[in-house]
């Protein structure tokens, strides 16, 4: 909710709740951070994640596999709860792989099993080559990483930035809707709007009044679905205009 009290829409008090994990175990990590914090513009306190990372990383606390289609990524700030950087690096890796499940289903012609590796991702010809491209790198970093704990933080960065990248990606992808076919849709809802007024007119509206009351509760009713908050009230609206409805019928009587 932001500071006028509106909810749902898109300012940053109302997409930047306050995420809070709280356990025991929790003890282990780095206490670094101090606590209450200066306001900052934006509700940027500590760090932001997305909505989508709190389903792996509470699978990964739990010991639970990431759900199939979600692009959310671990948040790192909880790795340190594992001692081995190696059981680090197969967290993440799991993350990955149900990632990788998504990203190959939308770029089928990419091919995220080759060896090659490009030395850099960013001059990439397309975006699924890019995320091929990082892929491959992530791969690559994870094998014979033993218990190196240098090629284990490797692996981890590697994994990371791939996870992320598809995360934009994919999201990105998923809101990607197709305009010209929204405008086509919205021109017929509208004429088949227009064209049922007319053949239901004579019919509905036996009246000048009743024409206008017809008209008064299509037009108010419309102006209502351009709010979140007067969707959420419908029942008032009908409530009203049901009872004024009622009256104007009891008048012409």
């Amino acid at each position: 909710m932001n500071d006028g009290g509106n909810h749902g829409g898109s300012a940053p008090g109302e997409t930047s709740p306050a995420l809070v994990f709280m356990s025991p175990k929790m003890k282990v990590l780095p206490t670094s951070r101090q606590s209450p914090t200066a306001p900052i513009v934006d509700f940027d306190f500590y760090s932001k994640i997305e909505q989508s990372d709190i389903a792996p990383t509470i699978a990964g606390l739990l010991g639970f596999p990431v759900p199939l289609n979600n692009l959310g990524v671990f948040i790192l700030e909880f790795l340190p709860m594992w001692n081995d950087p190696i059981d680090q690096v197969q967290l993440l890796l799991r993350n990955s792989l149900q990632i990788l499940d998504i990203v190959k289903a939308t770029f089928p012609a990419e091919d995220f099993d080759s060896d090659a590796v490009e030395l850099d991702c960013n001059g990439a010809a397309s975006t699924g080559a890019e995320l091929a491209c990082l892929w491959r790198e992530a791969r690559t970093s994870t094998d014979g990483i033993g218990s190196s704990v240098l090629l284990a933080d490797s692996a981890l960065v590697s994994l990371y930035r791939f996870c992320r990248r598809a995360q934009e990606v994919m999201s990105s992808t998923a809101s990607n809707y197709d305009v010209p076919r929204l405008v086509i849709a919205i021109g017929i809802a509208a004429t088949s709007l227009i064209l049922a007024v007319f053949a239901s007119w004579s019919k509905v509206c036996v009246s000048p009044l009743d024409g206008c009351y017809f008209a008064l509760t299509a037009a108010l009713y419309g102006v209502m679905m351009f709010a979140s908050s007067y969707v959420e009230e419908e029942q008032h609206f009908w409530y009203w205009f049901t009872g004024g409805w009622l009256a104007l019928l009891r008048i012409r009587r």
